[in-house]
């Protein structure tokens, strides 16, 4: 037992014992001998004060023993209860177990002591005790309360060895309830804990045992998409389709599937079955704008710009969003106008200020721009990026002055908006002037230590821009242990160890960051550091793959002109 929650050792219990026979003497009929018998140790009254003491004192142990005591001796299932979930709360396996034991006398084997006694047997590492007591749960339990338990449960075990051993048991002995989400629960749980074989077999049981549940083949195209299974894959999501019906939902999950596979296409395409709404309309235009199908997006816009209501405001602003991506510039700026809704009001505002800097109207976006800027909107976000976009504006005309004075405006409003500093530091690192940059990127990092992009930014610009190598590696290397899977912290890592002159290191992480991700400025510096480490002809390849993505990337343009190329 913990040492304090003893007896009259406890300070909890004394000091609730002085307010106990405070309460005796002011409550009792006069004459009798109740505030004497307040006043004895074993007093339910008292215990229940210490209880509620030490819980707040920071000292669960304590309070779960004294809830424990008041429990014996009022014979209260609810006290032993709340003992049994603080003794376990507080990791005392003994006390919970000696709490439950007393909860179960007094209230009988309830789906509640069960989920208890689970509880206390993964607290305690026991598999097989574990097991039995989750099985007896799944087994004792109506509706979905049991397996919801176990799920939760193990969800929470730290130790992912025993929950997949746990879990392996109980599908072994046929134990899962008969729901799907059961099992899709129960892979789930293998999966967090990177036991993705336990998973398959927890999904593979499910499909063989509901055929024509769609989550359970959608649960099944995922597994096969992430073991590299695509043929496999494609045929779970039309099983899938086949039995989702009207739910768009599902349809949805099937063209995240659909897309993670780099089929675009096929995404749309199942998006398109069934009754459309606002997500599923939404969606497949940013489909179908990611897989650079025209004639798709344009049979939409046609099939849309039909019937529209008066006052729709949602078609109207998908209607402007189909024609900008069909460069209908002028009709899409007359369906943003329409848009009234205070939803989206902000939005079409952007968007048409964006399309009257394309039909050479820049002043007009401007004075729109700030116009919105000092509006009464309550999207603090919208009035945030109109100063951004007020800046890359001029940005894209030259107007370096122009777009700092927006930004410092925005960050007098939005003090320390991390977009907006972000956005800053880059426009005055392209205007040379590096300690300004470097201020804004480090304020982002003061603000937030472990923002990988603002580490990555501020190693990379220390790298790139002064001889602080050194300093820039180690920002850089923070950044990757937080985002190891980034291609461009990846290439800022190759680029600082090309920088303090280690070839061979940097080409085998700008390979790598290549692989990841094609991308014009990786190909900048790849190219580079293969050049000067004598492959030429390897070099003017990665430069020219470069070109071919981005012709106007400005960190490639600059390395091309550097080497003559």
């Amino acid at each position: 037992m913990h040492p304090k929650a003893s007896g009259l050792h406890n300070p909890y219990r004394r000091l609730a014992l002085r307010l106990a026979m405070v309460a005796a003497v002011l409550l009792a009929p006069a004459g009798t001998v109740a505030a004497a018998a307040m006043a004895e140790a074993d007093d339910p009254l008292a215990a229940m004060l210490a209880g509620e003491f030490a819980l707040q004192g920071g000292d669960p142990a304590a309070a779960a023993a004294e809830y424990l005591r008041a429990a014996q001796a009022r014979r209260d299932a609810e006290l032993a209860e709340r003992a049994a979930a603080v003794a376990l709360l507080a990791g005392d396996s003994a006390l919970a177990e000696r709490a439950i034991a007393q909860w179960e006398a007094l209230a009988g084997t309830t789906v509640a002591v069960r989920k208890a006694r689970v509880h206390l047997a993964v607290q305690l590492g026991d598999r097989g005790m574990a097991t039995a007591m989750a099985v007896d749960l799944l087994r004792g339990a109506d509706d979905d309360e049991g397996w919801q338990a176990v799920a939760q449960i193990l969800a929470a075990q730290p130790s992912s060895a025993l929950t997949a051993g746990i879990l392996e048991d109980v599908l072994g002995a046929g134990a899962a309830p008969g729901k799907p989400e059961a099992y899709l629960a129960f892979a789930e749980v293998s999966a967090r804990g990177d036991h993705d074989a336990l998973a398959r077999r927890w999904v593979e049981a499910a499909a063989a045992r509901f055929a024509d549940s769609p989550r359970v083949w959608l649960w099944q195209a995922r597994l096969l998409r992430e073991a590299g299974e695509d043929e496999a894959a494609r045929e779970a999501i039309d099983r899938a389709l086949s039995h989702a019906g009207d739910a768009t939902e599902l349809r949805y999950a099937a063209a995240i599937e659909l897309d993670a596979m780099g089929d675009a296409r096929a995404a749309a395409a199942a998006l398109a079955q069934g009754p459309q709404d606002e997500t599923s309309l939404f969606a497949r235009v940013a489909f179908l704008a990611r897989a650079q199908d025209n004639d798709a997006l344009r049979a939409l816009y046609e099939e849309l710009s039909v019937d529209v209501q008066d006052s729709d405001d949602v078609r109207w602003f998908l209607l402007g969003q189909l024609a900008e991506l069909l460069e209908r510039n002028q009709e899409a700026l007359r369906w943003y106008a329409r848009v009234s809704d205070p939803d989206r009001r902000g939005r079409a505002e952007l968007r048409t200020t964006v399309l009257l800097e394309k039909t050479g109207k820049l002043d007009e976006a401007l004075r729109r721009l700030r116009t919105l800027q000092v509006s009464d909107s309550d999207d603090g976000e919208v009035l945030r990026d109109a100063y951004l976009l007020e800046a890359e504006l001029l940005l894209q005309h030259e107007r370096m002055s122009g777009a700092l004075a927006a930004y410092d405006r925005g960050l007098m409003i939005f003090e320390d908006d991390p977009g907006l500093l972000y956005s800053r530091a880059l426009a005055h690192e392209r205007a040379d002037d590096i300690p300004a940059a470097e201020a804004d990127l480090r304020r982002m990092v003061e603000l937030d230590p472990d923002n990988a992009d603002a580490l990555n930014a501020l190693g990379y610009t220390l790298a790139d821009r002064t001889e602080r190598y050194e300093e820039a590696l180690a920002y850089i290397s923070k950044a990757i242990e937080l985002k190891p899977d980034s291609a461009a912290i990846v290439d800022s890592m190759g680029w600082v160890m090309y920088r303090m002159g280690r070839h061979q290191e940097a080409l085998e992480q700008l390979r790598r960051a290549y692989e990841m991700e094609p991308d014009p400025e990786i190909a900048a510096h790849y190219g580079e550091v293969l050049w000067q480490s004598g492959e030429k002809d390897k070099a003017v390849r990665i430069w020219r793959e470069g070109v071919e993505l981005d012709p106007d990337n400005r960190a490639l343009r600059t390395t091309l002109e550097r080497f003559g190329q």
